[in-house]
């Protein structure tokens, strides 16, 4: 607890001291860093007001009494209630990766909402890493907007902020280096790098692919995860784009491949080993592959094949890469990857939602696996 201010100081604000001789200093509630304030008392008493505004957070009884919302509240109902431009449910992915940027503002959860200063906001922001900090203030920004707008707090702090510029590190995949991890990979994980070179779909909507989504010639592609990814000028903003891919015999042949002797609902598909075919309460079905597993297999096989020896650590680029070298060779090709890739036109085409006809856009595949 602060020291009693003597009586010749009771009329200064807080977080103000008399410095050694005639001087002021003010000490940084936040960091406990002392300033420098001069040797005017009135100016350094109006700029200790004003300091205070901006950096102590508002966490009285006034608060208290006004029965303010908590930022830890309004952000769960946020989260409860958000939902996917195309009007539907958030996907448990994303639900994750929200509660995970959520988790990094723990400190804030019982401060009242209107509390949350931009230097607050800054402060957390600076203290993480370039592509986490971009992903934090994104969600920060949604949720500060959704307040305003419910005339909880008059400004946005996240929104006032500067973006911070990520620096990529992952590099491309070749077609000599991903043909080498492709030959060190089990069959499930070959069948999956030669749908995602031909359809140049993502991961998640590979091992999603059902025989059933094969209807009059074309797979049908709902694609479930779409994000505002600057690096990939393919990706739709937030919701589904809808694709409708013609099986041509380059396609036909790599569905062929993923027939085997495993009854599965899914096209990509395993056999788990050291486990019964027990139906897991997590999966639709015991052969089904998840993401997550899709990513350490291929991981394995980057390390086993040597493929990229003069690269290591977050260079080495992962199975989501496959979806960048294979528009790469569409447009080489001289076909246009944009409806495959998730847009009819430059306009998106996530026109679904309740009550409205979902919208497929036609494409087709527009290269030959150049894997032997």
């Amino acid at each position: 607890m602060a020291r009693p201010r003597t009586k010749r100081n009771k009329d200064l604000p807080a977080n103000l001291y008399r410095n050694t001789g005639n001087g002021w200093r003010y000490r940084h509630p936040l960091t406990g860093k002392w300033h420098s304030m001069g040797n005017e008392k009135a100016k350094a008493i109006t700029a200790a007001r004003k300091l205070n505004d901006i950096l102590t957070p508002s966490t009285d009884l006034v608060s208290v009494v006004m029965g303010e919302v908590t930022f830890g509240e309004f952000s769960q109902k946020f989260l409860s209630e958000k939902r996917r431009k195309d009007g539907r449910s958030l996907a448990p992915n994303s639900i994750k990766t929200y509660t995970h940027s959520l988790n990094r503002c723990s400190e804030w959860s019982d401060k009242p909402l209107s509390s949350i200063t931009l230097f607050m906001t800054n402060k957390l922001l600076e203290s993480l890493p370039a592509s986490t900090s971009i992903e934090t203030r994104s969600l920060l920004i949604q949720i500060f907007d959704l307040a305003i707008s419910k005339g909880l707090v008059t400004e946005n702090p996240a929104a006032q902020t500067i973006k911070r510029f990520r620096v990529k590190q992952r590099k491309r995949h070749t077609l000599e280096g991903l043909a080498k991890i492709r030959d060190a990979s089990p069959q499930w994980l070959k069948n999956a790098i030669d749908l995602a070179m031909l359809t140049t779909q993502r991961r998640v909507d590979i091992i999603n692919m059902k025989w059933t989504d094969i209807v009059d010639g074309y797979l049908h592609v709902a694609q479930q995860k779409t994000t505002d990814d600057p690096e990939d000028e393919f990706e739709l903003l937030e919701g589904a784009g809808y694709v409708r891919i013609k099986v041509n015999a380059e396609l036909q042949a790599v569905l062929d491949r993923c027939k085997d002797n495993v009854l599965s609902p899914f096209i990509i598909h395993r056999v788990p080993k050291g486990k019964t075919k027990n139906k897991s309460q997590l999966k639709e079905h015991w052969s089904q592959v998840e993401a997550p597993y899709v990513s350490r297999e291929f991981q394995k096989a980057l390390q086993l094949s040597n493929a990229y020896p003069d690269l290591s650590g977050r260079q080495l680029p992962s199975f989501h890469e496959i979806r960048a070298l294979s528009i790469h060779l569409h447009k080489k090709s001289g076909k246009s990857a944009q409806v495959l890739a998730g847009h009819a036109t430059e306009k998106m085409t996530e026109m679904y939602a309740s009550g409205h006809e979902i919208i497929w856009n036609d494409a087709d595949v527009g290269i030959e696996l150049p894997f032997k």
